[in-house]
């Protein structure tokens, strides 16, 4: 067990290290793709409707890629494995229950575009369709702070409709441990060339 886990930290810090090689002899800047976990104590969707007015938190478990090119100043979710749990429906509609629901599917996540405000920041919103009548409005924004991203954002139709649900979303999520070694090792190896 503990020879393989060896095994697979020496061939992800090889990959890393050849990457970085690779990235720094092209002298080409290069998307950065980073793998999140949601922290579920600290990721809420809210699904909430119209006259009703009842609104139901759910917890958020899994994972998403993020590709960003600072450069092109576009980003993307290159997938989202998390669902929506914990969340407890009114008693009067015991069948309105999201758990076990994809968050990704629910906010469109993989077909949103994104744009690089700042270092810091990306918003993401959905595109319209002038060939629909309802249109999903679906905008998220990420903010980086340290090793942490803040994900907010909401799903909504573009025109008012009567009793209808929309879903906000208010989540951190911080990088699998592995690829904070990988960008640790990034940074010293920059900074020593520098």
């Amino acid at each position: 067990m503990i020879g393989g886990t060896k095994n697979k930290v020496k061939k992800l810090l090889c990959t890393g290290i050849v990457i970085l090689a690779l990235s720094e002899c092209s002298g080409e800047a290069t998307t950065v793709t980073t793998l999140y976990e949601f922290i579920p104590d600290q990721s809420t969707v809210i699904w909430h409707h119209g006259f009703t007015g009842w609104s139901i938190p759910h917890s958020i478990e899994g994972q998403f890629q993020l590709s960003v090119d600072f450069d092109a100043r576009i980003a993307s979710f290159d997938w989202v494995d998390a669902i929506l749990t914990n969340g407890q429906p009114p008693s009067h509609h015991p069948d309105f229950n999201m758990n076990g629901h994809s968050l990704g599917e629910i906010f469109i996540m993989t077909e949103l575009v994104g744009t690089v405000i700042s270092d810091t920041a990306i918003n993401f919103e959905s595109q319209f369709d002038p060939e629909s009548s309802l249109v999903d409005v679906v905008l998220i924004e990420l903010t980086f702070i340290e090793n942490w991203v803040y994900l907010t954002g909401s799903w909504e139709y573009s025109e008012p409709i009567p009793d209808a649900s929309g879903f906000s979303l208010d989540a951190v999520a911080v990088p699998e441990p592995a690829m904070l070694f990988l960008v640790g090792l990034g940074v010293l190896l920059l900074r020593r060339r520098n």
